[in-house]
């Protein structure tokens, strides 16, 4: 229990002149702020601007924000400096919203407050309302300063308003209290956590600028570690001074231990430990968001959804939305933005301390598989935009299916993947260290369609490599040579020819003689695609005709066609437009009756070229203008910039230099973006246009 049932303690004389009465006490209960204080000045300027702003009204101003986060400090800083502007006296109580007994009831407040105003014990009311008169009655003349700590609803802060007009009212609670904005008129603020920066502002106060500059890395894992929590950087720090001779090495590396990293934090502490502000927030919480809270720490990633939400509580989204709510209100949970959640660092590792207790392995196990099951049926929302590459591959999920409004829709599925490429990539890395790497490899493949569309080489990459182990883990030879030719596709993207030729290569080498030979397509295509960038025109060209023949012996019309166009381009480079623009036709034909519009745009690309150079620009025009419109509705940048290049070209050809160079100069920053060896080319033909001779 904090309310301090004690004197008023009282600065200056006892009985000083007041508006209640010649022999009225004027009280000044302010506690002391904490000794040292960093920062907040964009917050004290907030708080400051809005007291200015009042033009004589009552100010009622709520700090929110998560325990330990420093509201009461901030208070107490802003208010000692000010408190002698409202002649009324300065009033302070906790209202226990987290105090293991819970929290204080208006009365007992009432009682102190009036007692702190000179009534004496046998003349405070029994009755709450004779209480609340009685105090409005007290406080009707001079404005006056209250600080309410540690509020937990609306209802327990209005009764304690004080009635003189230009008083202040200070509320700090983990929750919003959005009600009082309404009611009142309140101003709301909510806290985040210290930078970084001013986290190593309070460790060199605390510490001194030697020992901390001294290991200057292990006291930035230290700032890191404690993740701006002022609660959490202060014990630490307390536990340095009181030992002046250990090395910030040793705590950094305790800290670095996550599973006891709050134990560390709150070694030596009881009440206002890290442990213990969290402990409590999590006993008030209702039964079914404690749970939830409990399962959202299983969670791969820094940042979630709603919808995997439900996934992992195994609820539909309305009524997961409602936990997150009440999590979101008491600050153990964060709503960075609209429908996306977060948990502060520490947070996180005391979600999975109480998963731990509470929830056996089993459950928790369930819980995770729900999560990575719902971010492969999502991410597999995206394969309708392309044409497999290769036979699918079976996975047969062992979660129900989610609720469906948790799933992203068709027409919003590639920038949904786009969002959630982070946590999807998590997503796998977990399945993996979970000993699912089947599981771990569909995540990783149904990324594809991402790739193939926005490009993304270094993730490709990593993704790539990851499946590669997996499915040598999981032991099925067709997904590594899958992987192997997506590695290689990654690095012939990003201009890493050698390393392309190795991973193509090794996919032909791991190909099982009585397996799936489709794949070894992707391996001799690839390899035909990397000679093509080097300018190995005739090793090309080789390649294609062999990936032509390999296509038609496994009866893969798609297949076909994609040779042909490959075929196509290399015929063009080799100067023999006519039969590059028959190979070409036919693959658009072909690739038109499967309905693949993708690589009907593709192809459509690549003839433009080959017609431009046969002196048939018109013709070039209407196909490559056409396939931008696709590829732009596609969301692929790096085709809608090759269509660009082929108008620029076009526009070249017929002495139009004006609108060639810019055309170029649009095409260049796409390239350079997307880290294509494009961009060479592209910087040559624009200095070209602009130095003609």
């Amino acid at each position: 229990m904090t309310i301090d049932r004690s004197l008023p303690r009282q600065r200056g004389s006892s009985e000083a002149t007041a508006p209640r009465g010649t022999d009225s006490i004027v009280p000044r209960q302010l506690k002391r702020p904490p000794a040292r204080f960093t920062n907040r000045a964009e917050e004290l300027q907030r708080l400051q601007d809005a007291l200015a702003s009042a033009g004589g009204h009552t100010v009622v101003q709520v700090i929110s924000g998560p325990g330990g986060i420093g509201k009461t400090a901030l208070a107490l800083h802003w208010l000692t400096e000010i408190e002698n502007q409202f002649p009324g006296g300065a009033l302070q109580a906790s209202l226990g919203a987290f105090d293991p007994t819970g929290p204080v009831a208006v009365g007992e407040v009432l009682g102190q407050f009036l007692r702190a105003l000179g009534v004496p014990g046998s003349r405070v009311p029994v009755d709450v309302e004779e209480q609340g008169g009685l105090y409005r009655t007290l406080t009707a003349s001079v404005p006056m300063l209250v600080l309410l700590d540690n509020a937990g609803s609306e209802a327990q802060v209005r009764p304690l308003i004080p009635a003189a007009p230009g008083s202040l009212v200070v509320v700090t609670s983990r929750r919003p209290l959005g009600g009082l904005a309404v009611d009142e008129g309140a101003e709301l603020l909510a806290l985040d956590p210290l930078s970084a920066e001013h986290s190593m502002t309070l460790l060199r106060d605390t510490l001194g600028v030697d020992r901390v500059d001294t290991e200057r890395a292990h006291a930035t894992t230290i700032v890191r570690l404690t993740a701006g929590l002022p609660i959490a950087l202060c014990s630490v720090a307390g536990r340095l001074v009181a030992k002046p001779k250990a090395t910030l090495a040793r705590t950094a590396s305790e800290l670095s231990v996550g599973r006891r990293r709050l134990s560390v934090l709150s070694a030596g502490k009881e009440g206002d430990s890290v442990q213990a502000s969290f402990d409590l927030a999590y006993q008030a919480l209702p039964a079914e968001a404690a749970r939830a809270y409990r399962l959202l720490g299983l969670h791969p990633g820094a940042e979630f959804s709603e919808g995997v939400a439900a996934a992992a509580v195994n609820g539909s989204v309305a009524a997961t939305r409602r936990l997150l709510d009440e999590l979101v209100e008491v600050n153990m949970v964060t709503e960075p933005e609209d429908g996306r959640y977060a948990f502060h660092d520490l947070y996180r590792l005391h979600a999975v301390e109480k998963a731990e207790e509470h929830e056996s392995g089993d459950e928790r196990r369930d819980a995770q598989l729900r999560i990575l099951e719902w971010y492969l049926r999502a991410a597999r929302s995206t394969a309708h935009l392309v044409t497999p590459d290769q036979e699918p591959l079976p996975y047969e999920y062992a979660s129900r299916r989610p609720d469906a409004a948790s799933l992203p829709a068709e027409d919003e599925a590639l920038d949904w993947l786009e969002r959630e490429r982070t946590n999807v990539f998590a997503a796998m890395q977990a399945a993996a260290q979970l000993d699912h790497p089947e599981l771990a490899w569909h995540l990783g493949d149904a990324m594809w369609p991402l790739f193939l569309l926005r490009k993304h080489y270094r993730d490709f990459l990593t993704v790539s490599q990851l499946g590669v182990r997996c499915a040598q883990q999981w032991g099925n030879a067709d997904a590594e040579v899958i992987m192997l030719n997506r590695c290689g596709a990654a690095c012939r993207g990003a201009g890493r020819f050698d390393e392309a030729v190795e991973h193509y290569s090794a996919a032909l080498r791991r190909l099982r003689p009585d397996g799936d030979q489709v794949p070894g397509i992707r391996s001799v295509e690839g390899l035909g695609l990397v000679a093509l960038a080097q300018g190995r025109l005739e090793d090309a060209h080789r390649e294609f005709t062999d990936d032509l023949r390999r296509s038609r012996e496994l009866k893969r019309p798609h297949d076909v066609a994609l040779a042909q166009v490959n075929l196509g381009v290399t015929l063009t480079r080799l100067g023999r437009t006519g039969e590059a623009i028959e190979q070409l036709e036919q693959a658009k034909a072909l690739l038109a009756e499967q309905g693949d519009g993708y690589n009907v745009a593709r192809a459509g690309i690549d003839l433009a070229r080959a017609l431009a150079l046969d002196g048939r620009t018109a013709e070039a025009t209407e196909h490559v203008t056409e396939a931008r419109e696709v590829m732009r509705q596609r969301g692929s940048a790096f085709e809608e910039a090759r269509a660009m290049q082929v108008l620029a070209e076009v526009a070249e050809s017929a002495g139009r230099a004006d609108e060639a160079r810019q055309r170029y100069e649009a095409v260049l920053p796409i390239y350079t973006e997307l880290g294509r060896p494009e961009a060479s080319e592209v910087r040559e033909r624009l200095r070209q246009v602009e130095n003609p001779s």
